[in-house]
């Protein structure tokens, strides 16, 4: 699912207009650009991503209708929207998957306590290796960039080696359940109805 439709999707949920709510769905589906191949919902769509866009954005916005929506709902429809109506966790994702640990290398060392702590959170949060295909990747240095600014990104990016990308991690990745490349048959059928009111108008 695109992320124009993603965003006509949460002004039926939310009200509002489609822009309100365009940045959250655009950093959602910002993995897109790394691996464009529907494994690249690993990397935000669960229940760290749907934190981190809280980390980004805030708390809270006040959409058009002058409503005050939390930035979580709207991350969270994401998910669910490509989904197929899960909101899983990273574990969820990375479950038969460990194996991916072992591609991966030690994480590196920082004296920075908050990037240490956004390269280490997904190998805390999952329980799993795996889960590093996060941070220490090229991706990573996209999340540094964008949660902590250009100085940690450089810094990050320094200490990793140059085959060290998201495609290479998720090339290996095997789907291991149907809502991993599912949408939301009912999200889809809204828009297919709603495309075609347009087109008669």
């Amino acid at each position: 699912m695109n992320i124009w439709n993603h965003c006509r999707l949460s002004v039926r949920k939310f009200g509002g207009q489609p822009l309100d709510y365009f940045a959250i769905h655009k950093f959602m589906d910002s993995s897109k650009l790394f691996f464009y191949n529907p494994r690249h919902r690993l990397l935000l769509h669960h229940c760290w991503g749907i934190e981190l866009a809280v980390q980004k954005f805030g708390d809270l916005l006040v959409n058009s209708d002058a409503a005050t929506i939390l930035v979580r709902d709207v991350a969270a429809a994401h998910c669910q929207e490509d989904l197929n109506g899960q909101v899983p966790t990273l574990a969820q994702w990375l479950a038969g998957n460990e194996a991916l640990g072992e591609l991966l290398p030690d994480p590196p060392a920082f004296e920075d306590a908050a990037l240490q702590q956004l390269v280490l959170a997904p190998w805390h949060r999952a329980q799993c290796r795996a889960a590093l295909l996060l941070t220490c990747s090229n991706f990573g240095v996209y999340l540094a960039q964008e949660l902590l600014g250009p100085a940690a990104a450089q810094t990050l990016h320094q200490a990793l080696a140059p085959e060290a990308t998201v495609e290479r991690y998720l090339s290996t990745f095997q789907f291991q359940a149907r809502w991993q490349f599912t949408p939301l048959q009912s999200d889809l059928q809204w828009l297919r109805q709603q495309d075609a009111l347009e087109q008669t108008t």
